[in-house]
């Protein structure tokens, strides 16, 4: 059985998924607001909410190596959902093989592509830093996921 816990917020709708040392789930609605290009005040603090939440993961699993790269990408990947997705999002973490691997999920059926922001642009680089830093990156063949992977080293469990 996965043990759940609900994330505290006015709208109840979101889990957190905890599966022994495989895996960790987090799911939410967007509020009402949020749509493709626009990111509701309540939705703003998601990101934030699930870097804490992969840093706590990946501290009980013995692996602080990965949290300042993991938290960083799922943090872009969870804003592109939000700004760019439709419906609900879910970020899924998990180790495979030598790769820690990191989905999420926003609905959306249009595939994200890197693009070269202006010095001036606020946002566009989030995926470009995906790119940088993640050993591997794609979306799923409806794309509705994008993930990305670090590498496992040798030595340290999960």
């Amino acid at each position: 059985m996965t043990p759940t816990a609900v994330i505290a917020r006015a709208d109840p709708s979101a889990t957190l998924h905890l599966d022994g040392h495989t895996a960790l789930e987090v799911s939410f609605a967007r509020a009402v607001g949020s749509t493709a290009g626009a990111i509701a005040e309540a939705d703003r603090l998601w990101p934030h909410r699930v870097r804490l939440i992969i840093r706590a993961r990946l501290r009980r699993w013995g692996r602080p190596d990965l949290t300042e790269y993991a938290a960083l990408l799922a943090t872009e990947l969870v804003t592109n959902a939000l700004k760019h997705g439709r419906g609900d999002v879910g970020v899924r973490m998990y180790p495979r093989a030598d790769r820690l691997r990191i989905e999420v999920r926003d609905g959306s059926h249009e595939c994200p592509v890197p693009r070269t922001a202006a010095l001036d642009d606020e946002d566009g680089r989030g995926l470009l830093l995906v790119t940088a830093i993640a050993d591997d990156w794609g979306v799923s063949h409806d794309g509705t996921t994008t993930w990305c992977t670090l590498p496992l080293r040798e030595g340290t469990t999960t």
